[in-house]
């Protein structure tokens, strides 16, 4: 049973989820990226077969607040990060057509801008749905989620500027939507134990990775891992994958890179800001 709802802002789980939630992660919807980009982008043709075959063999596909406050049932989470134009135009018609509902996650600096954090790919000029469509999204029952304000790599940044970034990104979906976000997602999946603590402390009552595993009971609330969605994923290897995750070699030998990572991009981060 979860104790603290969604939307309490509190931060705490008083039980854990009782059996392993798969979170579907998902940026586009098409066909039109560079190749670099396109481990990010999913056919429409093959993300209606995703949805299809889910559907059929019997998924409750959702939001993750809604998926979190249901831990019994069998279910599917659905999340889409960055706030992409073809989130409307493509893939909420193939979600509506299965009666599924998804978690979009903005980063609230650039709504009806472009994607220009997406340095070196030629995206950063795809464009971003603005506040007003956000704003009919959420009322038409999509969960609208935080994906941060700049979409910076909050855990080499000093913690004040991520505690500002966190918090400017809540207040800006309260104001533009008039709805409080309840759910978090890490720009790039980059965080440590001070960004969960910030995430938490703003109000959120879960955040997102990558992870590449299901989100299993005892894990963190605020460190629920996802699965990356393959362009060439068909219904067996999505009916595959909620079931069993990514292969554990794959995982394994990303999270061994994960310290050497952090450490690269800190020293990156000091260099460009001369620190």
């Amino acid at each position: 049973m979860v104790t603290s709802q969604p939307g309490a802002g509190s931060g705490v789980l008083d039980e854990p989820l009782t059996t392993p939630l798969p979170v579907l992660m998902y940026h586009g919807v098409g066909d039109s990226v560079s190749a670099d980009f396109r481990r990010w982008e999913v056919p429409p043709g093959a993300f209606a077969e995703q949805l299809g075959a889910l559907a059929a063999s019997g998924y409750h596909l959702t939001g993750l607040t809604d998926a979190l406050a249901h831990p019994h049932r069998r279910q599917v989470a659905i999340t889409f990060d960055d706030g992409f134009e073809d989130f409307v135009t493509t893939a909420l018609p193939a979600l509506q057509n299965v009666g599924a509902q998804a978690t979009l996650y903005v980063p609230t600096a650039y709504p009806g801008r472009r994607a220009t954090w997406l340095d070196g790919y030629s995206e950063r000029n795809l464009p971003l749905l603005d506040w007003p469509d956000l704003a009919a999204l959420a009322a038409e029952g999509v969960e609208l989620g935080s994906h941060g304000h700049r979409h910076l790599e909050l855990d080499v940044v000093p913690t004040a500027l991520a505690r500002y970034d966190v918090t400017a990104s809540r207040r800006a979906i309260e104001e533009k939507t008039g709805r409080s976000p309840d759910s978090f997602s890490y720009p790039f999946g980059y965080h440590c134990a001070s960004v969960r603590t910030v995430v938490a402390a703003a109000g959120f009552d879960s955040a997102c990775e990558l992870g590449y595993r299901l989100h299993q009971p005892l894990r963190s609330r605020f460190a629920i891992s996802r699965l990356v969605v393959d362009r060439t994923a068909g219904a067996v290897d999505i009916l595959r994958m909620v079931a069993h995750g990514h292969r554990d070699a794959l995982a394994s030998a990303r999270r061994g890179l994960r310290s050497g990572w952090r450490a690269y991009r800190a020293a990156r981060w000091r260099l460009g800001h001369g620190t």
